[in-house]
C-alpha cells in the first residue's frame, strides 16, 4: 500500500513539473528569441568600430560610448531631449497618475455621469493612437484654437495650441489622456474586486468617502499603481511621448530622448556602419535604469501599502 502511494505521489510530482515545463515554454522561448537573440546584434553593434565604413570590416572598442561623453555630452538638443523625458516623466506620474486614480474611484461609486467617464476615458484603448493624434490634433487647432476658433471667439485673440509657446503642454494634455485607457481599465476592475464586505465594514466603522478610499480602495490597487510606476520609469528615456504622430518629424525644443533615439537609427537608413553609436547610447540608458528601477521597486514594496 505504500509502495502504491509513493508511485502515485511520484507519478503526480512528474505531471506536475511536466505541465509547468511545458506552461514557460513558450514564454521563455519567445524570452529567448525575441529579446536575448534579437539584442545580441545590437550589444555587439554597440563595441563595433568601421573605420573604412565597410559593414564587414569592422575593429572591436569603446569608441561609441566615448562619442556620447565627449562630442556630446554638452550637445543642446542632447540636454533638452534628456530634460524633456524627465519633465514628461514627473508630468504624467503627478498629473495622469491621481487624476486616473480619481476617475476610477469615480465611475467604482457610480456616480452621476460614470458611464459616459468610461466611454471617454476608454476611447483612448478602442482607436489606434494615429487616428486619436489626429482627432486631437484637428481639435486643439481648428475646433478650439486658431482664427475661427472657438476659444479664439470667446477670448477675443487667436490662440495657437502648436506655436512655440504652447506645443509642449498641448502634447502632455494628450499624453496624460491617451494614458487613462489602460490605467483606468486596470484600476477599475481591480476596484469591483474589493469584497463588499469590506466596504460596508468600513461604512459601519463611521469611515467617510476619503477614508475610504485612502485606507480601503488604495491598498487593494496599490499592487496595479506599482506596474505603472515602474514601468513608467524603466522607460522613462526610451518613451516617445506620441511625438512622431503629433509633430512629424522635427521640433527639438519639445522632443523626448526616446525620440532622438529613434530619430538616429531612423537617419541610418539601415546602414549598419552608422548605427553603433545609438547601439551604445542604448546600452548605456540601460546600465542607468536597470538598478534605479530594481531600487524604485524595492522602496515603493517598503513604503507602499499592504493589500492585508
Amino acid at each position: 500500500m505504500r509502495k502504491m502511494k509513493k508511485a502515485g505521489l511520484g507519478q503526480n510530482t512528474f505531471k506536475s513539473k511536466l505541465f509547468y515545463t511545458l506552461l514557460v515554454l513558450l514564454p521563455s522561448l519567445q524570452f529567448l528569441f525575441f529579446y536575448v537573440f534579437v539584442n545580441l546584434n545590437s550589444f555587439a553593434l554597440a563595441f563595433k568600430i568601421f573605420p573604412t565604413g565597410i559593414a564587414k570590416e569592422f575593429e572591436w572598442g569603446w569608441d561609441n560610448f566615448t562619442y556620447w561623453f565627449t562630442n556630446q555630452v554638452r550637445n543642446t538638443e542632447m540636454k533638452l531631449a534628456i530634460g524633456n523625458s524627465l519633465k514628461s516623466y514627473a508630468i504624467s506620474m503627478c498629473t495622469g497618475l491621481p487624476l486616473g486614480l480619481f476617475f476610477s474611484y469615480y465611475m467604482f461609486k457610480r456616480m452621476p455621469g460614470a458611464k459616459l467617464f468610461r466611454i471617454l476615458l476608454f476611447m483612448p484603448s478602442i482607436l489606434s493612437a494615429a487616428v486619436l493624434a489626429t482627432i486631437y490634433k484637428n481639435v486643439t487647432g481648428l475646433v478650439l484654437g486658431g482664427a475661427n476658433g472657438l476659444l479664439s471667439k470667446w477670448t477675443g485673440e487667436v490662440i495657437n495650441f502648436w506655436d512655440a509657446e504652447h506645443r509642449y503642454t498641448s502634447m502632455m494634455v494628450f499624453c496624460v489622456f491617451a494614458s487613462f485607457g489602460t490605467s483606468v481599465l486596470m484600476y477599475t476592475n481591480k476596484m469591483d474586486a474589493i469584497a463588499p464586505e469590506i466596504i460596508e465594514s468600513a461604512h459601519l466603522d463611521g469611515a467617510n468617502g476619503v477614508k475610504e478610499f485612502w485606507y480601503i480602495v488604495l491598498p487593494q490597487i496599490f499592487s496595479i499603481m506599482q506596474v505603472f510606476l515602474i514601468s513608467g520609469f524603466a522607460g522613462i528615456f526610451t518613451n516617445q511621448y506620441n511625438f512622431m504622430m503629433l509633430f512629424g518629424y522635427e521640433q527639438p525644443d519639445v522632443q523626448p530622448l526616446g525620440f532622438l533615439l529613434w530619430r538616429g537609427v531612423a537617419r541610418a537608413g539601415g546602414n549598419t556602419t552608422q548605427m553603433g553609436p545609438y547601439a551604445a547610447l542604448g546600452l548605456i540608458i540601460t546600465f542607468i535604469i536597470v538598478p534605479l528601477t530594481f531600487l524604485l521597486r524595492w522602496t515603493l514594496g517598503k513604503i507602499g501599502w499592504k493589500e492585508e
